[in-house]
């Protein structure tokens, strides 16, 4: 498989939520985090219940689980 790059600006909020997850991860690399999240949303998405909603019900379905839980346990 080649690999590509893939570069984009962030929030300040954004960077510090990075950072805090690189922290908890104990992770120095932040695409391994990056890659990480968003293999986890896709597997998320590929869910029965789930592939099917259209963007604005995938939203509602995310907040309807709530923040209190790790991304990886709502997912």
């Amino acid at each position: 498989m080649k690999l590509k790059s893939i570069t984009f600006r962030c929030s300040e909020a954004q960077m510090s939520r990075l950072e805090s997850a690189m922290n908890t991860l104990e992770c120095d690399n932040r695409t391994a985090v990056l890659s990480d999240a968003l293999e986890t949303f896709l597997r998320f998405t590929e869910q029965e219940d789930i592939a099917g909603l259209n963007l604005f019900e995938l939203v509602s379905r995310i907040d309807a689980e709530g923040s209190a839980l790790e991304f990886a346990s709502q997912a």
